[in-house]
C-alpha cells in the first residue's frame, strides 16, 4: 500500500472511530449485504473507511441527477497551502443561491433521505421502513416547503431500491436480486406527478449488478458493475448494448468510460472516456508512480510522492497540489471536494477548485460522539445533503458559479 494512502486511511479511520457511537447490532450485516449486492463501487480499503463513517452516525453519498456547470476545459485555481487555510464563512453565506435548510423530518415526524433533484426547486426524498429499505419516495418543494408523495416502494426481503434518476416525467430506479446464485437487476418507474410504481419490463433478465442510471429521451440508459452500457425503452422492451461501450460505465451521460469507479487493482478510474452521442474520446494522462488516480470528464485527482496529492486537467495540464486532508475520491462535477478541518474546531469545508472559494459545512464533532462525513465524488451528482442538528442542509452544486 502507498505510504501516503495508508497514513490517510489510518487518520480517517482513527478520526472516525474516535467520534463513532455504538452501531446497531445488525449494522455490519446490512453493510456487508449492500456491498455484495447493491453498491460494490469502491475499493476495499475505501469501503472499510466508509463503514466506520456509517457507524459514526451517517454516511452522506453525493449522487443524483444533474448537469455540469463547468466548461469543457475549466481552469483550475491553486489551492491555498496548509498555512493559508482559514476557516471560511458558512456555505449558505458563500453560496446563498445554492443552499437551503429544511426540516429533518416530514410532517408527522417521519425521517427521510434526500436522493436527488427532480428539477431546480424540487427535491426527491426517500423514506425507509428499516435500515436502507425504502418504502416510499416524495417530492419536496424547496420554495414553498410543500411535500407530496410520489409513490410507494415495495421490495422483497434483502432487496433494495437504489440509483434514482429523473427524466421524461418519471422517477426511475433499480433493484438487485440474487437468482440461482447470480445477481439480476430490475428497473422500476413512477410518474413524477405521482402514481403507482411499475416495473420496466425487459425481454430478458439483466444479469449483473446495476451501476449508474440515466434517462435519455424515451429510453433508460444503464451500466453494470461488471461492465457494459445498455439502453431499454422506458415503457419496456429489448435491452440494447451501446455501440463502442463494451466494458464501460456511465460517468456522466453522455460520457461513459473504463475502468469504472470500482478499481480493485488500483487502476485509474475512467482513464478512457467516450461520448456516446458525438464519438469523442479522451484518455487521461497518468504519470509513472502516480496512484489512486480518479478522473472525471475534465479533471483528475491522485497521489504521488511529492506533493502527496494533486488535481489537474485530463490532458495533464494545470496540475495543482491538493490541501492536506482533502478527500481523494475524485471531484464532484469536476470541481468540488471536501477538506477536513483540524481539531479544533473540526468539521469539513466544501472547496471549489475552479474559483478557489470554500464554505464551512457547519459540521463539528459532537460531545456525545457521532459525526457526519460529507464525501463528494465522481459523477454527475449535483446534490450535497447532510443532517445538521434538527435540519437538513441541501446544496445544489449546479447553482454554484
Amino acid at each position: 500500500m502507498n505510504d501516503h494512502l495508508e497514513e490517510m486511511l489510518r487518520s480517517t479511520l482513527g478520526h472516525a472511530s474516535e467520534l463513532a457511537p455504538h452501531a446497531p447490532g445488525n449494522l455490519s450485516t446490512h453493510i456487508a449485504h449492500r456491498s455484495r449486492v447493491r453498491r460494490m463501487r469502491v475499493q476495499a480499503l475505501v469501503a472499510a473507511a466508509a463503514v466506520v463513517v456509517i457507524a459514526g452516525g451517517a454516511a452522506v453519498a453525493v449522487r443524483g441527477a444533474g448537469h455540469d456547470p463547468t466548461a469543457v476545459n475549466p481552469s483550475v485555481t491553486p489551492s491555498p497551502t496548509a498555512t493559508e487555510m482559514r476557516i471560511p464563512a458558512f456555505v449558505e453565506e458563500v453560496w446563498p443561491q445554492a443552499v437551503w435548510k429544511i426540516p429533518a423530518k416530514l410532517p408527522g415526524g417521519r425521517k427521510f433521505q434526500p436522493r436527488g433533484f427532480i428539477d431546480d426547486h424540487t427535491l426527491l426524498l426517500e423514506t425507509w421502513e428499516s435500515f436502507e429499505k425504502a418504502n416510499a419516495i416524495y417530492a419536496y418543494d424547496l420554495d414553498s416547503g410543500r411535500v407530496r408523495k410520489i409513490a410507494n416502494i415495495r421490495t422483497p426481503k434483502e432487496v433494495y431500491a437504489s440509483g434514482y434518476a429523473v427524466g421524461g416525467g418519471r422517477i426511475v430506479w433499480q433493484t438487485i436480486d440474487v437468482v440461482r446464485g447470480e445477481p439480476v437487476t430490475s428497473f422500476w418507474s413512477a410518474p413524477v406527478a405521482g402514481g403507482k410504481a411499475t416495473a420496466i419490463a425487459t425481454e430478458r433478465a439483466v444479469k449483473g449488478r446495476g451501476d449508474q442510471l440515466a434517462v435519455v429521451g424515451d429510453r433508460l440508459a444503464f451500466s453494470l458493475l461488471e461492465g457494459g452500457v445498455f439502453t431499454v425503452p422506458l415503457d419496456g422492451g429489448a435491452v440494447k448494448p451501446v455501440a463502442g461501450a463494451a466494458g464501460h460505465h456511465i460517468l456522466r451521460w453522455p460520457w461513459v468510460g473504463a475502468p469504472g469507479e470500482y478499481t480493485p487493482e488500483g487502476e485509474t478510474s475512467f482513464q478512457e472516456l467516450l461520448n456516446v452521442e458525438t464519438g469523442e474520446t479522451s484518455r487521461a494522462v497518468v504519470h509513472p508512480g502516480e496512484q489512486y488516480v480518479r478522473c472525471g470528464v475534465t479533471t483528475c485527482t491522485g497521489t504521488k510522492a511529492d506533493p502527496p496529492a494533486f488535481y489537474r486537467l485530463r490532458d495533464g495540464s494545470q496540475e495543482r497540489p491538493l490541501l492536506p486532508k482533502s478527500s481523494l475520491f475524485g471531484l464532484a462535477l469536476d470541481r468540488f471536494l471536501t477538506v477536513r478541518l483540524p481539531n479544533p474546531p473540526g468539521g469539513q469545508v466544501l472547496y471549489d477548485v475552479v474559483t478557489g472559494k470554500s464554505g464551512d459545512l457547519g459540521l463539528r464533532p459532537q460531545a456525545k460522539g457521532g459525526s457526519v462525513a460529507v464525501e463528494p465524488g465522481l459523477g454527475g451528482g449535483r446534490l450535497v445533503a447532510y443532517p445538521l442538528r434538527n435540519e437538513y442542509v441541501i446544496i445544489d452544486l449546479a447553482k454554484i458559479r
